[in-house]
């Protein structure tokens, strides 16, 4: 073995000292995974959506197009993943159950999760106490939020959005734009990671790099998107309209004032099931999903605006990333409750006082989740229990209580930039 080539073992990724970290992490998943898995108790709630996957599945399977062929409301980037269980029991002499290699695949993707927040970790500068606190509390937030982790596929546009992050605080932007643009084929939220990497191309390059993150992204998105569109246009146009138009989904903040209303003051509340989930609707409650979409963007649109005029630091970076997502999550209409991965990669990102409160903050909400769901989610939206009901509100307003943290902590290190730098110079990341 040549010296080369020992340097390159010894400085190759996981250094030594995030090795026992991510051991830690692994193995907390591992377990906590197996607990949900296979405790009896739990069985009868690990079926939920995997139901319908498991239909698509097979009729993809069975050469059957998405949208054309069936009706198919999510986003054509999850198909291979709800397509790959049918295939992997083949594989496995017809052993186990769409369910089951389902739940492997999520905990594949979570544990791949773990070593990407490592290397995110070690360009932050982490000590390796915080490597411990981080990837401990990665592997354990899914089992403190119970079947919904293993039983629903939003680990896979956690997994895209965190690797966007990744590629952020790595310093490569255009790549944070394909790898956001690839997240919003399998769900819409990680869009909101693309103006950030957008600032941080202006800043290097204005106009051309700028355009150069808008290319990448549209190329990626486009990549996904328009062979459906070519093949189906009116199936998937249907899956669109179905998403925007849906009314106020029973769990969302925007539900929660006239939960509370209905609790204070005794409002009746009108619940119907359609697009998928169970929500309140009328005059108001829609008016109320509107307004609640302006909030988002202006809330998004101050984040990226005091991001911008802040220093260009790794862990601002990391900070405005989280904030926006969190606000997708606290301020949509719809909050159904594997919402909360998408955050379970990245908070435990978060350094300093602000990431200590919205970790313990965000562990709160996801352990708070599953008392509801899915246990008892027909006994709130069905009688709106008082206790559940105001249950259910604590926790939208904790993960405002999130983004509130996260706000605070972009602004205070914009105002601690300026002292030291009354000129407005950038500080390197």
């Amino acid at each position: 073995m040549t010296s080369m080539t020992r340097r390159r073992l010894r400085t190759s990724f996981p250094p030594v000292e995030l090795r026992g970290p991510l051991l830690a992490g692994a193995l907390t998943l591992v377990a906590g995974w197996a607990l949900i898995a296979f405790l009896p108790p739990l069985h009868v709630w690990l079926r939920g959506d995997v139901a319908f996957y498991e239909n698509w599945g097979a009729w993809i399977a069975g050469h059957r197009v998405p949208y054309r062929d069936f009706s198919f409301e999510y986003p054509p980037g999850v198909l291979p993943l709800f397509a790959a269980p049918p295939y992997l029991r083949k594989l496995a002499g017809q052993h186990g159950t769409y369910e089951v290699w389902f739940r492997v695949i999520i905990l594949v993707i979570a544990l791949v999760c773990l070593p990407v927040i490592a290397w995110v970790l070690e360009r932050l500068g982490a000590s390796r106490r915080r490597a411990y606190a981080a990837l401990v509390l990665a592997g354990a937030l899914p089992a403190l939020l119970g079947p919904i982790s293993v039983s629903r596929y939003d680990y896979w546009p956690a997994f895209l959005a965190l690797l966007a992050v990744a590629a952020l605080v790595g310093g490569r932007p255009v790549l944070a734009c394909a790898l956001a643009a690839a997240g919003a084929v399998a769900k819409l939220y990680p869009l909101v990671l693309l103006p950030l990497a957008l600032i941080e191309l202006w800043r290097r390059g204005r106009l051309r790099a700028v355009g150069e993150g808008i290319g990448a992204a549209f190329v990626v998105f486009a990549a996904g998107v328009v062979p459906f569109l070519v093949l189906a246009p009116h199936g998937l146009w249907w899956a669109v309209h179905r998403q925007f138009s849906r009314p106020v989904q029973v769990e969302s903040l925007a539900a929660a004032f006239f939960a509370a209303a209905h609790e204070i003051a005794g409002v009746h509340l009108h619940v119907v099931k359609s697009a998928g989930s169970d929500n309140i609707v009328g005059t108001w409650p829609d008016r109320a999903g509107t307004l609640s979409g302006v909030v988002s963007v202006v809330a998004l649109l101050a984040v990226y605006a005091r991001y911008a005029r802040g220093p260009a630091t790794r862990e601002r970076l990391v900070t405005a990333s989280v904030a926006v997502i969190a606000i997708f999550i606290a301020f949509t209409k719809v909050f159904s409750p594997q919402y909360l991965i998408w955050l379970m990669p990245l908070v435990p990102l978060l350094g300093g006082r602000a990431g200590v409160r919205a970790a313990g903050l965000f562990a709160v909400a996801v352990g708070m989740t599953q008392i509801w769901e899915p246990y008892r989610y027909y006994d709130y939206y069905s009688t709106f229990a008082p206790w559940l009901t105001w249950l259910v509100i604590a926790r939208d307003l904790i993960v405002v209580a999130i983004v509130v943290v996260l706000v605070r902590a972009l602004a205070r290190s914009e105002d601690d930039a300026e002292k030291l730098d009354p000129g407005g110079t950038a500080v390197a990341g």
